[in-house]
């Protein structure tokens, strides 16, 4: 009788228990709901500005001297919506930013990240990270639209509609800049890949493979294509430049007219001088600092998930997304824009996340209380992060202004 009694006790205090933890799981997840809320916009506002020159100059490129590379985004939208004032450009891309934010909320919101890694620090580790800052740094650049195109068939559950919306954003990314191929086209394989992995038979996942076999060449027969035909000739890009500059209303950034004519192994020459300066391994390892805690623990949960829903095949499934994670380090061949190539390192890592929570989704998955306590390291460090910016900007700290009031070295004495 007292057996009995003292079982029925101990049965009661676990389902208190237990009652007493579903009560406080909601509070957690609003907690870390609005933590990433709030470290986003911090993030966001250390980072944000006007379109530079660079950005402003790049929108103008068109096809109007023949084909070329970069030529698709201004051939499409400089006339209708008059990109050559630069007014209108910096609007449109502040909110073509804007979206992007939108859309990678709404990604993470579908992905149901925050209910299957409760209570939810995942979202707020690259809520608070200098990925944010500094993508919102580049606004104008063409990283925000093809970032864009590159989130966009990640919506897609169906594999078949998921490979075709991937086609279409390769085709367009890839005219729009080339350095879609090597930052985002293996993330979209991969994520065509996940296919396979969750097949019902061996057909079909031979249908999947072959189907990301023939994205992967659509992208680099558009790469060979501009090997041949993207550079054009120092004359065609005089007149280039000459048909823009009597159209816009800001001066044009000169380099970019010095950098269309040029061939891929030229680039490369102009890339081994910068590999032998004595500051490029430093400064490689600054930059990795800056940004890999964040792409690590993003990872780690990527692991941890696949782990649970696919014990059998998570292995080489994560082999891909190591391999997608770390493919915008390839950029360092082709550009100097270190920071710039691992802000995308760390994106990838949060999107191929959120694939994974999305596309193949389980049962909620209890993240180790080492994880859970990176998450948060790794949100301190994110915040206390800068440096780093393009053109030698400086991270502005809260309030994120300049004062009107500052004491200058020249200024007047003033007596009362």
């Amino acid at each position: 009788m007292n057996d009995r009694a003292t079982g029925e006790r101990a049965e009661g205090a676990r389902c208190e228990t237990s009652a007493a933890n579903d009560a406080e799981l909601p509070g957690e997840r609003r907690f870390w709901r609005w933590s990433a809320v709030g470290l986003g916009v911090i993030a966001f506002c250390k980072g944000i500005r006007e379109p530079n020159a660079w950005s402003y100059t790049q929108a103008q490129l068109d096809y109007s001297t023949g084909f070329m590379r970069r030529g698709l985004f201004g051939a499409v939208l400089r006339h209708p919506l008059e990109l050559n004032l630069y007014s209108h450009f910096a609007v449109f891309s502040t909110a073509l930013l804007l979206l992007l934010f939108g859309v990678l909320a709404l990604l993470a919101r579908s992905s149901k990240l925050a209910q299957r890694t409760p209570p939810g620090e995942l979202l707020a580790v690259y809520a608070s990270s200098y990925s944010v800052t500094y993508l919102a740094h580049l606004n104008g650049y063409f990283d925000i639209p093809l970032v864009l195109l590159c989130a966009a068939p990640l919506f897609v559950r169906s594999t078949g509609w998921r490979l075709g919306a991937a086609a279409v954003a390769t085709v367009v990314g890839i005219l729009i800049h080339e350095q879609f191929f090597f930052a985002f086209l293996p993330l979209l394989v991969v994520s065509v890949l996940f296919g396979a992995a969750t097949a019902r038979n061996t057909t079909e996942r031979r249908l999947v493979w072959a189907g990301a076999a023939l994205l992967a060449m659509l992208g680099l027969g558009l790469m060979l294509n501009f090997a041949r035909q993207g550079s054009i000739s120092l004359a065609r890009t005089e007149q280039l430049r000459q048909s823009i500059a009597r159209t816009i209303d800001r001066p044009l950034y000169p380099e970019i007219f010095q950098t269309i004519p040029s061939t891929p192994r030229e680039n490369m020459e102009i890339m081994k001088s910068v590999w032998r300066r004595p500051t490029y391994v430093p400064a490689q390892v600054e930059s990795m600092l800056m940004f890999a805690p964040t792409a690590i623990v993003l990872s780690w949960a990527t692991l941890l998930l696949l782990r649970r829903w696919i014990p059998g095949r998570y292995r080489i499934v994560y082999a891909g997304v190591l391999i997608a994670t770390l493919a915008p380090l390839r950029l360092n061949l082709m550009g100097w824009d270190k920071n710039r190539w691992n802000e995308l390192l760390v994106l990838n890592a949060f999107l191929l996340l959120l694939a994974v929570s999305r596309l193949m989704g389980g049962e909620p998955v209890q993240l180790p209380r080492r994880l859970r306590r990176a998450c948060l390291l790794v949100m301190l460090l994110n915040m206390a992060t800068g440096g780093g910016m393009l053109e030698n900007r400086h991270i502005r700290p809260f309030p994120f202004m300049s004062s009107p009031d500052a004491v200058t070295a020249d200024a007047p004495v003033i007596h009362p």
